[in-house]
């Protein structure tokens, strides 16, 4: 596990994770901008604000993620089955036939 010495909006701090350098800066990098962005365009909004709102922005990205590759998986199987039973099928009708 590696340390890493980050700011995010104007706030210092570190962080210990198994993800490599580069990729603790570009999520740091994106959650920064995000909320920057947020501050800069609804003076209203404080940091504190954007970072709950950045956190259930990508909450519920994860979640519509999550929901996608529950239907994926499903889909697989469906056609793993599909797959098998065609290859049962084709075993069958080549028995008929007298090949392999």
């Amino acid at each position: 596990m590696e340390k890493y010495d980050i700011e995010i909006a104007g706030i210092a701090m570190t962080v210990k994770t198994d993800e490599n350098e580069d990729f603790v800066n570009y999520v740091v990098g994106e959650l920064d901008k995000r909320i920057n962005e947020m501050t800069r365009h609804n003076l209203r909004c404080s940091k504190t604000e954007a970072a709950l709102l950045c956190a259930l922005e990508y909450n519920c990205d994860r979640a519509r993620l999550e929901k996608k590759v529950k239907n994926l998986e499903a889909q697989v199987a469906l056609y793993t089955a599909n797959v098998n039973r065609l290859k049962t099928e084709n075993a069958e009708l080549k028995e008929k036939l007298g090949i392999g």
